[in-house]
């Protein structure tokens, strides 16, 4: 059975135990709209059966359009492991500076002699061709870590490079989705920059792009009032601050701030590694915590961009469909 299969198995079962140690809630549907009535009753009507508050916002014919279900443009939300795709952003602007190739190896940049990793690339990592496990074995310890409010919590980026200095590699050349991949690339651009992995997105996209609400959540930096997802269970999840892991997924954003990132990335980026094709044009890519649901659509063919973010797990994968012209009514 592989790994991911076996780790989905168990989130399930830890999930149902969860819910009869503490009893399931309710998650119902906000009752108020926010912004574009007509993009917001879009949202209201392909709304999930587990969704509780949504922000979104369009980008279509040069105009940029926001709505929101019990939330609005300037919620904060976890966007989960849409930080990849700022990951790979930064592993593009690196390879066009010429401070690193795509077919620089783990070896190149640290110690990791007589490691099977030392002759994995930039490439494999961005793409998840690596071989390298969705998650790590040395630092997430599967029961321990899942019945914890935050399950990345303490994973620092040397036990990201230790961890990848033991690891197995099993697949290689084949696409697995690998969080402890695209960790251990952010955390490989940081070194190879001389800078923190939340510096080097500061300095690179977010103060480019102007976005002042977004940042790298830390284990540290989140503060005591911003907003906590809904579990399944309909209780407040914690955040999801993270060290070692940020690269694949701690950074937390606005519908407002993310509309500016759509526009960064249709300005800059070639978007050739770290996105997925979307059926109908463009790239995709979402997002997941314990407590929020994210999807990034953009097309730079068509110049357009659509995003939607919920405050649980239930996925917004299919609203940020809908709200595309000629999606759902």
């Amino acid at each position: 059975m592989k790994r991911s299969v076996l780790f989905g198995i168990l989130a399930t079962v830890v999930v149902l135990i969860g819910l009869l140690i503490v009893g399931p809630q309710r998650i119902a549907l906000a009752k108020n709209n926010t912004g574009d009535q007509e993009l917001a009753h879009k949202l209201r009507e392909n709304a999930g059966k587990a969704q509780n508050q949504i922000t979104a916002f369009t980008f279509h014919n040069g105009e940029t359009t926001f709505a929101g279900v019990g939330a609005d443009e300037n919620t904060e939300v976890e966007v989960g492991s849409v930080t990849k795709t700022f990951t790979t952003e930064l592993l593009r602007q690196q390879v066009e500076s010429g401070d690193i190739k795509l077919d620089t190896t783990v070896g190149d940049i640290i110690d990791v002699e007589g490691s099977e990793v030392a002759d994995v690339t930039m490439l494999e990592l961005a793409e998840h061709t690596s071989g390298l496990p969705r998650l790590d074995k040395d630092n997430f310890k599967i029961f321990g870590n899942l019945f914890a409010a935050n399950p990345y919590l303490g994973i620092t980026q040397e036990d990201i490079f230790d961890a990848a200095r033991t690891a197995s590699l099993s697949g290689r050349g084949e696409e697995n989705y690998s969080n402890f991949g695209v960790a251990l690339l952010g955390q490989l651009l940081a070194v190879n920059a001389n800078a923190d992995y939340a510096d080097l997105v500061e300095d690179n996209i977010l103060d480019p792009a102007e976005m002042n609400a977004t940042y790298v959540g830390g284990e540290t930096n989140i503060a005591a009032d911003a907003p906590r997802g809904l579990a399944a269970n309909g209780k407040e999840t914690a955040p999801w601050g993270m060290d070692g892991y940020a690269p694949a997924g701690s950074i937390r954003s606005t519908a407002a701030d993310m509309s500016k990132y759509a526009s960064f990335l249709l300005e800059n980026s070639e978007f050739e590694f770290g996105w997925f094709p979307e059926e109908s044009g463009g790239y995709w890519h979402n997002g997941g915590t314990y407590g929020f649901s994210t999807m990034l659509i953009v097309n730079p063919e068509k110049n357009e961009a659509f995003f939607t973010s919920g405050n649980t797990p239930q996925g917004v994968e299919e609203l940020a469909v809908a709200i595309r012209p000629g999606g759902n009514s």
